[in-house]
């Protein structure tokens, strides 16, 4: 299947805190989107925050905003929640929530995804494709 959306993460940095619980990660970043319906930067400002407490199945909670131009170079911005759970063999699978000010890509906020996440050299890679 198609992604409707790919966003290339870059990671800035990493606060941690660790307990008897277990671990909870804040994950700066930036990264940019290059798409056929949307290309964008990740303003400043975007975290994922991944939770990994004890007898709990690891969950991620990511917010950010994306600036750039729709498929008609028209000005754009996307709003992403993306929330997740991993698996017991270390995948995580996401819904995201899109908030748009562009007509064009208003669809995103109404197309049911999900998200998907795989690494590359500067953190990781982000797609989003419509639920099945």
């Amino acid at each position: 299947m198609q992604d409707v959306l790919t966003i290339h993460i870059v990671v800035e940095g990493c606060d941690t805190l660790k307990s008897d619980r277990g671990q909870i990660n804040m994950i700066r970043f930036g990264g940019y989107c290059d798409c056929d319906c949307f290309k964008g930067q990740v303003l400043p400002g975007g975290v994922d925050t991944q939770m990994y407490l004890t007898g709990e199945p690891g969950r991620l909670s990511a917010r950010y905003m994306l600036e750039g131009t729709d498929a008609d170079g028209n000005p754009a911005r996307l709003f992403i929640e993306n929330n997740g759970v991993f698996g017991q063999d270390g995948q995580c699978t996401t819904r995201p929530i899109i908030h748009t000010d562009a007509e064009s890509l208003h669809w995103l906020c109404e197309t049911p995804l999900t998200g998907s996440i795989t690494g590359w050299e500067k953190g990781v890679v982000i797609h989003f494709q419509k639920t099945r």
